[in-house]
């Protein structure tokens, strides 16, 4: 019994990747906590690149992380970038639970692919944390995407030239995947977007595939 776990973690990790690539989470803005039993930071403030042994069960719910905490111990505090994530498998599993209350998103562990360096790891599947907040019986460590919190301060500053009035999903795609990071390619891309768009309809034709995209 005991040489099917491997299999068993194998397909479980398979199928919250399938789900994942599924579900529309690019706009999610869900905060997700997990509770912690007998673990406890100490002396550290930040830590960078992390990467989750175990697959990991959350809620929306504070108080259904609490439920799996002792007293004196610690939550994680998911940001939606976590679950925005491209390559960090999570998916809702809410629908097959027992438990409907929990309103269960399970996050994948792991995986170390053979192709991958240890610079890949860190800047695509990685995750920084940070001690939220602190007390004498309850730790708060604030869970971010690395790629967030690498982008985020730009696409707000790129954001702000057309008074917030172009969609940070599409801000975040071409300054991360067309532009790798350049500012500049970026808000030039975006500048010939909108350009674009005022030419023969082609914005109604862009809001009619917007609207079913999101139907």
């Amino acid at each position: 019994m005991q040489f099917n776990w491997p299999y068993l973690d194998f397909y479980l990790s398979d199928a919250i990747g399938i789900l994942h690539k599924h579900e529309r989470r690019e706009e999610s803005e869900m905060e997700l906590y997990c509770g912690l039993k007998n673990v406890r930071l100490e002396n550290i403030k930040e830590i960078k690149s992390g990467f989750f042994i175990n697959h990991v069960s959350t809620s929306d719910d504070t108080e259904v992380a609490q439920m799996y905490r002792s007293d004196r111990e610690c939550i994680l505090h998911f940001h939606p970038s976590m679950r925005r994530a491209q390559m960090i498998d999570s998916c809702d599993v809410s629908w097959i639970s027992p438990f409907k209350h929990e309103r269960e998103i399970l996050f994948a562990r792991f995986y170390i692919g053979y192709k991958d360096d240890e610079k890949t790891h860190k800047e695509y599947y990685a995750w920084n944390a940070t001690v939220e907040s602190e007390d004498e019986y309850t730790q708060v460590i604030l869970l971010t995407c690395v790629k967030y919190d690498q982008y985020s301060q730009q696409t707000m500053q790129i954001s702000s030239i057309w008074n917030h009035s172009i969609d940070l999903n599409l801000i975040y795609v071409a300054l991360d995947d067309l532009c790798q990071g350049n500012i500049n390619k970026t808000i030039k891309i975006l500048f010939e977007f909108e350009q674009w768009k005022y030419q023969d309809n082609n914005e109604q034709k862009y809001s009619r595939l917007q609207r079913k995209l999101n139907a």
